[in-house]
């Protein structure tokens, strides 16, 4: 009798422990899915990354009144402040376009794009800033975007990838646009525009990449294409 009790004691125990297994693989798992979803829908962060040199003092006080500028005009201004090397702000960029060419006929509606390399953390983010200015100013908005589609799609990215995609076809630019590119992208003055952009978004307190501003107000709703229109609409007067 007492080796029976001690046998069906011993299967309980074992039951017991088999369920503590499955039940800490599952909590596991839980986790797992919950951190990959901050990770896909908070975008970049830079983590410990800080630019002391720059932050306010009350950044909350400065955005306050960044966006009292905005009051009382008609004019409604859309920034974003981009990583070329974060995955999220690949995959937002096609919805960014999107919002540029579905008001780009109002001339009270104004789309600008901030450079905010997250260095700690990716390599050639600074690198990537350069060229991508360099792209918009030797070519305008299109070769812009015809760079970032580009960049976006290599995997094996370098400070010379940058430098050398200036020669793809498909942004077109001649041999003269090509020089003025490299002239541009060891020129001090595009290297101080970045910096100004990253002294820009720490005033604001910018956790991560990509973050949207609309009228100096940090967006915080969903970042697809339907849910940003209808904010952004929602500000035309």
């Amino acid at each position: 009798m007492l080796e029976k009790i001690i046998n069906i004691k011993n299967i309980y125990t074992m039951k017991t422990m088999k369920t503590m297994k499955t039940n800490t693989v599952y909590k596991k798992i839980g986790i797992t899915a919950v951190l990959s979803s901050v990770i896909l829908f908070s975008g970049c962060e830079f983590g410990e990354e800080k630019f002391t040199e720059t932050l306010t003092e009350n950044t909350k006080a400065y955005t306050q009144e960044f966006a009292k500028t905005f009051e009382g005009t008609d004019k409604v201004v859309i920034e974003e402040f981009s990583d070329i090397e974060c995955p999220a702000c690949k995959n937002f960029a096609p919805t960014y376009e999107r919002l540029e060419k579905a008001f780009a006929k109002n001339k009270n509606v104004e789309f600008r794009y901030n450079h905010f390399p997250l260095e700690s953390i990716h390599k050639y983010a600074y690198a990537g800033a350069l060229a991508t200015e360099c792209a918009g100013v030797v070519g305008g908005k299109k070769a812009r975007k015809e760079y970032l589609h580009l960049a976006f799609a290599e995997k094996k990215l370098s400070t010379n990838f940058y430098r050398e995609l200036r020669k793809n076809t498909t942004i077109g630019f001649t041999e003269k646009q090509q020089e003025r590119f490299l002239a541009c992208f060891n020129n001090k003055n595009t290297s101080n525009i970045i910096k100004n952009h990253k002294k820009e978004g720490s005033a604001r307190n910018l956790k991560g990449t990509p973050t949207v501003y609309i009228n100096g107000t940090e967006y915080a709703g969903s970042r697809n294409y339907d849910a940003l229109f209808l904010e952004i609409n929602s500000k035309l007067k």
